[in-house]
């Protein structure tokens, strides 16, 4: 069957408009095809694409929203737009109601191409909607009827071209080729009236080839097409530049990793030169760390700021650290949160928990824990392991949100399973102290032992306690002393002032005064109020150093100003 008018709609929000503007156009005698079936695959193609074919005009009705699915490369509405358009259909666009709001952010440039060129039709389906049909039907529709020949035949004479080009080619029709033309010597070829599968393919490179639809409409005219194969040369000189550069990087990468650090330089430096921000930002890796070139925060700078300006969510990170804390720049706090917020509204998890750092901290903003918690939580949820631990100290301790120790202890969990050591420690002590009704020794040394083993100081000093006090463990002072002294020698005080008992009581070790009195002044210089009591009460004793009244007053009062009951009593006894 033959049309006059193919109608193309969405269901959703143009059902009934497509059905009063089919239902007038057939009361002033026009053909028109209408789909209000829902037919299912092979028919619904082949009964769609046969009533574009039988119909020389297609009207789209753009009702709102109706392309917003076209992105879609299988959906209808798209499939029928883009057979039109291949097919030479003659596209009538319809905006009802002045609805249409515009096209679709993601909607591909040959769909908008397509439908942008051909004017708009303003349909009005209220009181004057038989007015808007007549002024559609007076300067679109019967203008293109009568153009196809449904009241004048014409005779199908076709038209001259000629063919101007930047570049020799050879030109194919249906893929014989039918001429070659050259930049300084046009070609002039006929084509018949209807529609013509040209290709023209460059006699420098077979690749660089542009395929072209050509719709001959009028009989006898004459015109020019211009042909520019340069830009496809371009593009595809580009693309070959750019997977070089990618396995460059690569090679660069998988020298780093090996530790190849010089070769790695050697091969990012072309590609960062280029302008390729994965290089720069790799290239400034290496002079922060100082791998493969000598150490230079001002030239690690330069590299993450080109990267950073690209938009590249590593090195705006990295930038962000640098200002954080001086490397290579003045110290920031502003200018460093401004780099971590362009890089986590990439999505970046990293940086969106340093935010969350600098809320909780109040780095460069007021601070502001639900914000913090915010952030902490975009990252978690990418299973940022910094992140789950910081979000669940936040819910122990009620800070931007409700206490809640059992989804503490959920997201410490989750940040412990990670191999996160910090979360495997705060894990530990929920277990050791019971948090969220949890106790259980056995369970809080494994956590300990986990982090301990990855260098975790305060993880170390709390499995150095498990053995000393048999807690999930069975009880051991040598290997309390093990992992005491493990912490110690990374500084931490506790660790220090209990690897200086073992010396003093000779538990796990042999007894030795001097070695708990270089312990105990370790930690009491780091404030410790229970080291600066012992060393207080080591030289009123002459445990270890000579004995000395005015050095034990001196740190017992240091103690006693922390805080020490213990050194607040002997001050008393002392009459001090």
């Amino acid at each position: 069957m033959l049309y006059d008018i193919f109608i193309s709609y969405r269901r959703e929000g143009g059902k009934e408009w497509a059905r009063s503007l089919k239902s007038e156009l057939e009361r002033r005698g026009y053909r028109v095809f209408l789909d209000f079936d829902e037919l299912k695959d092979g028919v619904f193609d082949r009964r769609i694409m046969e009533a574009i074919d039988a119909a020389p005009i297609f009207i789209i009705l753009l009702s709102p929203h109706a392309l917003d699915r076209c992105v879609n490369e299988n959906d209808w509405v798209r499939r029928e737009i883009e057979y039109a358009l291949l097919h030479g259909r003659h596209i009538v666009p319809i905006n009802p109601e002045h609805s249409f709001m515009g096209f679709p952010p993601n909607i591909s440039e040959e769909l908008k191409k397509g439908l942008g060129q051909h004017q708009f039709s303003e349909v009005m389906f209220g009181q004057l909607f038989k007015e808007s049909i007549d002024k559609m039907e007076r300067e679109r529709i019967e203008p293109l009827l009568m153009r196809i020949g449904r009241s004048i035949v014409q005779e199908q004479i076709g038209a001259i071209f000629h063919v101007e080009t930047d570049l020799p080619c050879r030109i194919l029709k249906f893929g014989e080729e039918i001429c070659n033309v050259y930049p300084d010597k046009p070609a002039k070829i006929r084509l018949r009236k209807g529609r013509h599968k040209l290709e023209f393919i460059s006699l420098e490179c077979p690749d660089d080839r542009l395929p072209l639809l050509q719709i001959v409409e009028d009989n006898e005219m004459e015109d020019i097409l211009t042909i520019e194969l340069a830009p496809l040369r371009e593009k595809r000189l580009t693309i070959a530049r750019q997977a070089a550069i990618r396995i460059q990087i690569e090679r660069g990468q998988v020298a780093y990793e090996a530790g190849n650090y010089h070769e790695a330089v050697l091969l990012w430096t072309e590609p960062a030169r280029c302008g390729d921000s994965t290089a720069e930002n790799c290239l400034g890796d290496c002079y922060y760390y100082g791998n493969g070139v000598e150490q230079n925060y001002t030239q690690a700078i330069k590299w993450y700021q080109k990267a950073a300006n690209q938009g590249n969510s590593k090195a705006q990170y990295n930038l962000g650290w640098c200002y954080q804390n001086g490397f290579g720049v003045e110290k920031d706090y502003i200018n460093a949160l401004e780099w971590y917020r362009k890089a986590a509204d990439q999505n970046d998890s990293t940086a969106q928990n340093s935010v969350g750092l600098c809320y909780y901290i109040g780095i460069g903003v007021k601070q502001n824990y639900v914000e913090a918690v915010k952030w902490y939580r975009k990252a978690a949820n990418q299973q940022n392991s910094a992140a789950q631990n910081n979000l669940g100290w936040c819910y122990q301790e009620g800070l931007g949100l409700e206490k809640d120790c059992n989804e503490a202890v959920k997201w410490y969990r989750r940040a412990a399973e990670n191999g996160n050591s910090v979360a495997q420690d705060n894990l530990g002590d929920s277990y050791y102290i019971g948090r969220g009704d949890r106790q259980n020794y056995k369970e809080a040394a494994k956590w300990y032992r986990m982090a301990a083993e990855q260098g975790n100081r305060t993880a170390q000093n709390s499995l150095g306690n498990c053995y000393y006090y048999g807690n999930g463990v069975e009880q051991n002072y040598i290997e309390a002393v093990r992992w005491y002294r493990q912490a110690a020698e990374q500084g931490l005080c506790n660790a220090q002032n209990n690897l200086a008992n073992c010396y003093f009581n000779g538990k796990g070790i042999i007894q030795d005064y001097v070695e708990a009195v270089k312990w105990y002044r370790m930690a009491a210089e780091q404030g410790y109020s229970n080291a600066q009591n012992n060393l207080g009460y080591c030289y009123y004793n002459g445990k270890g150093v000579i004995r000395d009244y005015a050095e034990s007053i001196k740190w017992y009062r240091k103690a006693a100003s922390r805080g020490s009951e213990s050194a607040k009593r002997m001050l008393e006894r002392l009459g001090e």
